[in-house]
């Protein structure tokens, strides 16, 4: 064996680079992450593709949501690229007032576990400001990736329940909550 080679039936692993993530504002470049997300493979699990007409409406909601603590839309940046977005605004649930957050990763960025670094950096921003206790994620069953996002971060999946999202399309979506709350030591 030739020195520093790996021997024969040894797994090999080639060490990436961790990116550095950013969330950063809505802003109006968000109208063209919108078009780039807006795909039949990103909207598998979201409802379909959209209309230029909703994107727009979409858009231009996105731009108002600027209120740490209530509600932010931001855009994912992976060593300065953006990857993606992610979400949460206020909610009721169960009769109580709580969050709801929503993430999309670009398919090009799929599995560079960019989705878990950007939902972790999105609660360690909600945490302080917090007005809550619960935060809610509601993937499809079907949304690996998502249910993964969930388990990763510490979520309690409750159950299944038909949720309507977009307007108009009624599906099966799990239903994910974390405890914003510190931990008892």
């Amino acid at each position: 064996m030739v020195a520093g080679s790996i021997p024969a039936g040894v797994a090999k692993f080639e060490r990436r680079a961790i990116p550095i993530l950013t969330l950063l504002p809505w802003d109006d470049a968000g109208l063209g992450l919108l078009r780039a997300m807006n795909t039949p493979e990103q909207k598998h699990h979201l409802g379909g593709v959209e209309t230029e007409d909703k994107l727009a409406e979409r858009q231009g909601r996105y731009l108002t949501y600027h209120r740490p603590g209530e509600t932010e839309m931001l855009r994912i940046a992976a060593d300065g690229e953006i990857v993606g977005s992610i979400c949460y605004w206020e909610t009721e649930r169960d009769g109580a007032p709580a969050y709801e957050t929503g993430w999309e990763v670009l398919p090009a960025h799929h599995g560079r576990g960019l989705g878990v670094a950007a939902a972790r950096a999105l609660l360690d921003r909600l945490r302080p400001l917090a007005r809550h206790r619960y935060v809610f994620a509601f993937p499809t069953p079907d949304n690996p990736a998502s249910n993964g996002i969930c388990r990763k971060l510490g979520f309690e999946l409750l159950g299944v329940e038909d949720t309507e999202y977009p307007t108009g399309v009624w599906s099966p979506h799990n239903v994910w909550r974390l405890d914003l709350r510190p931990a008892a030591i």
